[in-house]
């Protein structure tokens, strides 16, 4: 080995691919604080033959996988299977695009320890979201994926025992059927999946929901006790809150208007999910307010 690797960016990098065994080339700006320059730094890993370049994708080279296997990083031979090449991919472009931020971690579904009685077919789970400390089991619907496939992810919610959490990255969320996905779970969130919102994501728990109760509410309003809502006067006012779509909330709601119909609920949502959240509780009372506005996305670290 003619060459040593000193730089953690460069070294992170090797370890992400041994790891994920590919990469997008257009990903690697996730592991350079130089978004300048970065070309140059891979370009010199691919003529060394730590990395290996076939059209749009990385791989290791030769001396990639000789270093990573002397210095005992994780490491997954490449499967070189056509039929799974897509969702390794996938899982492949959420771990870079987090791979740098202090508030997700995601975990892919081969790295789930407690997940590794399953095969790859067996569960359509992509993995889990740690966010904000809280974890979140993830699947991913594209406009490839069939109605059968749907109703597989379905099943698949169905016969989770652990997380009590879920995100569902779709392409399309017109076809995601919100009665279906209620599970009796804390949150489902059907997110769009796109680069807006998962940059979104990462704020998920930093909306300063408080000071949005405040500035639009001037009576004492109080966190609930009820599953349905998140404020209440404990008298005739109930308030719920939006960041994503989450079906559990919504099918909670649409329990309780059945079963109090002289009650009504305000809904504080943003412009971009009024039109969805209208549609599946159309009696409700909306609230909108632009979320980017009260989002702390500074990180606060506490000695």
């Amino acid at each position: 080995m003619n060459y040593f690797i000193n730089n953690t960016e460069e070294i992170n990098l090797i370890k992400f691919i041994a790891k994920y065994q590919y990469l997008r080339i257009a990903n690697c700006k996730y592991f350079f604080s130089s978004k300048k320059y970065y070309r140059n730094r891979v370009n010199n890993l691919i003529s060394k033959r730590f990395l290996k370049k076939s059209k749009w994708l990385l791989t290791l080279g030769e001396l990639g996988i000789a270093y990573v296997k002397s210095f005992k990083f994780e490491y997954n031979q490449q499967n070189r299977n056509s039929k799974y090449l897509s969702r390794l991919l996938y899982l492949s472009d959420l771990g870079a695009f987090y791979h740098n931020s202090n508030t997700i971690q995601f975990i892919p579904s081969f790295a789930m320890k407690d997940k590794e009685m399953y095969t790859i077919t067996a569960r359509r789970y992509i993995g889990v979201l740690e966010i904000s400390g809280i974890d979140y089991l993830a699947y991913h619907i594209t406009n490839e994926h069939d109605n059968k496939y749907i109703t597989s992810v379905i099943y698949d919610i169905q016969k989770e025992k652990k997380y009590k959490n879920i995100i569902v990255f779709v392409n399309d969320i017109s076809r995601i059927d919100m009665n279906s996905f209620a599970f009796g779970m804390n949150k489902v969130l059907i997110i769009q999946d796109d680069v807006i919102h998962r940059e979104k994501l990462k704020y998920l728990h930093r909306i300063n929901w408080l000071e949005i109760i405040e500035k639009i509410y001037k009576e004492r309003l109080f966190f609930n006790e009820y599953n349905f809502c998140d404020y209440t006067d404990y008298e005739n006012k109930y308030i719920s809150t939006f960041y994503f779509i989450d079906t559990e909330k919504i099918n909670r709601i649409k329990c309780f208007l059945r079963e109090s119909k002289n009650r009504n609920i305000d809904i504080i949502c943003s412009e971009e999910i009024k039109n969805k959240m209208q549609t599946e509780i159309p009696n409700a009372n909306y609230i909108i307010v632009d979320l980017e506005n009260y989002i702390d996305k500074e990180q606060k670290v506490y000695d």
